[in-house]
């Protein structure tokens, strides 16, 4: 069956070992990159998370979901907690934690199907230190019911992208880690990124936690065994958050936090054009690709717009100038006497 216009192969997911999960394609892959959803506060902006999950199904890709994806702040004995005044009123129940992974589930089951990892970050892991439960292992366990290809991640791990087109096979490797610290205004988290760059050798770094959206292209060079120095790219990612904070009153304002951007990042998978590596572009949206754009090089992997090509014109010929005239007729002149 021909593939539909921009839409990621056909892909299937394998855990190869604790915290190492792999992603098998053929030649295109569309993956949704996001973090702290906090899907059961009332300020998680569920539009805009259903959209970027609408457009994930569209696309076939795959979702990756870092951490954070409960919020899980109105359970007994949490300090976090502000009653339930930042629970939603469906969730507010003498079970508020199966509630939660319940209704999650239900409202994940149109995108259950897109979902490659789901992986726990502080506020989860807050509740299982305090309640002795892990609701990432309950929602991966209601999707896999379902039907879903979703895995379970750890607080840190592996995706290993892996293309097959014949005997061909190439690799991308995204390391991930929901994140710690804070996020300031100046350097939004960046800092942190030398310390995960000096601990593993990645393609891609993806952190979340601190509610800011960057992207940063580092390269490191290495030598090869013909003594020849080669340079390669590592992406930094950092994903933001689906939870639009108040900028006028709450906890947020009063740590001085401000306003944050939401939603992550579409990174796009290809071969080159020469059919030797994967190329990986990343986007703020998805964009179209033509039909026979099976591979791509680096030239090409910014987002573009496809814009149908103008019909062939029949070049007309230039005008001669009187100069070039006149010096043709003194030539044929010369020759004939």
């Amino acid at each position: 069956m021909q593939r539909r216009k921009n839409k990621s192969d056909h892909w299937t997911t394998e855990t190869l070992e604790s915290g190492v999960c792999r992603v098998t394609f053929a030649s295109r892959l569309w993956v949704l990159i996001s973090s702290d959803w906090h899907w059961d506060s009332v300020k998680c902006d569920r539009d805009r998370l259903a959209a970027d999950l609408a457009e994930a199904k569209r696309l076939n890709a795959a979702v990756l979901s870092l951490g954070d994806g409960f919020d899980a702040m109105g359970g007994k004995f949490d300090p976090r907690s502000n009653g339930k005044h930042d629970v939603r009123p469906e969730l507010q129940s003498g079970n508020y934690f199966d509630e939660i992974v319940s209704q999650c589930g239900q409202w994940l089951d149109p995108y259950r199907e897109q979902m490659a990892l789901v992986s726990p970050g502080n506020h989860e892991s807050a509740v299982r230190k305090r309640q002795e439960t892990c609701l990432t292992t309950r929602l991966v366990e209601r999707l896999r019911v379902a039907g879903s290809p979703v895995r379970q991640g750890g607080y840190a791990g592996w995706v290993l992208f892996r293309a097959q087109r014949g005997k061909q096979t190439a690799l991308h490797r995204l390391w991930y880690h929901h994140g710690f610290g804070g996020g300031g205004g100046t350097t939004r988290g960046a800092g942190q990124f030398a310390q995960y760059l000096a601990e593993v050798d990645a393609d891609t770094i993806v952190a979340g936690h601190v509610h800011q959206r960057t992207f940063i292209e580092a390269h490191r060079q290495r030598i090869t065994s013909s003594g020849l120095c080669r340079t390669r790219p590592v992406h930094l990612v950092r994903s933001s958050t689906y939870k639009r904070e108040s900028v006028t009153d709450g906890w947020a304002v009063e740590k001085g936090i401000g306003a944050r951007p939401l939603g992550g990042w579409w990174l796009l998978l290809r071969w080159n054009s020469d059919a030797t590596e994967l190329n990986a572009s990343f986007h703020d949206r998805p964009y179209e690709v033509p039909d026979d754009a099976d591979s791509d090089s680096d030239g090409n992997a910014k987002p573009r717009p496809v814009r149908s090509q103008p019909a062939s014109r029949k070049r007309r010929p230039a005008k001669s100038s009187g100069k070039k005239k006149r010096a043709t007729r003194n030539r044929s002149a010369s020759a004939r006497r």
